[in-house]
């Protein structure tokens, strides 16, 4: 069953394994930077990920977690429906209204 994403996104332990309190306070999306980092880092394995240094791994993984671009699955980083139509999506995951130049879920 697919998990919602929420109005904090994705933070549980279980779904992302990255999730570290100031992270979570952060709330920083997606950015363009970390879209190209991320590009990297799907289909590695949740251990190859976190011996990389923790801006370049970690901290990439856990927002594309957090946001919906990713998720975890038989233990790698794979893309989603949001990150195979991210041009869509605004850098938290939601789904960018067309034609009101708003998003919104």
């Amino acid at each position: 069953m697919k998990h919602q994403i929420s109005e904090t996104g994705i933070i549980d332990l279980i779904r992302n394994p990255f999730s570290i309190k100031s992270w979570i306070e952060q709330d920083h999306g997606l950015t363009s930077h970390r879209s190209d980092q991320l590009y990297k880092l799907l289909y590695k394995t949740v251990d190859d990920i976190s011996v990389l240094p923790e801006n370049e791994g970690k901290y990439v993984a856990y927002v594309a977690i957090r946001w919906g671009f990713a998720e975890i699955s038989e233990n790698q980083l794979s893309p989603t429906k949001i990150w195979n139509n991210r041009q869509e999506y605004d850098e938290h995951g939601r789904l960018i209204k067309k034609g009101s130049g708003k998003s919104g879920i």
